[in-house]
């Protein structure tokens, strides 16, 4: 099942270059992501289709603001480290495998609903 993870920058373009690198990278990992960038004033017309969202470290300042944009559908957002490419594109594939191992020790625990009987 693919899930989708962003990555916002301020215009869109550079998270574009970005966005190609890490889909090589997840593409290489056998991880089963679908990575696509997005300008910021995108984001909260994307967010219901999202599982994860990756900040250029540029926009750090802005991330309260980002959070709040995806926050009722429950989307981590996560600033990347470095501007530069290479390493930030290796973040992100490493936060997309941690998100991988996240959720596959959360559907793994029981829920804090009804007791089962």
């Amino acid at each position: 099942m693919h899930r989708t993870a962003a990555i916002v920058c301020g215009a869109g373009v550079s998270s574009t270059f970005l966005a190609r690198a890490v889909r090589d990278l997840a593409n290489d990992s056998g991880l089963d992501w679908q990575v696509e960038p997005l300008a910021e004033d995108q984001l909260a017309n994307r967010a219901d289709s999202l599982g994860l969202v990756l900040v250029g470290h540029h926009l750090a300042h802005r991330l309260d603001d980002l959070r709040l944009v995806v926050a009722s559908r429950g989307v981590p957002v996560v600033v990347l480290e470095s501007d530069d490419l290479a390493a930030a594109a290796h973040q992100s594939v490493a936060l997309l495998h941690a998100h991988d191992v996240e959720r596959a020790d959360g559907a793994n625990r029981p829920s804090k609903g009804n007791p089962h009987g």
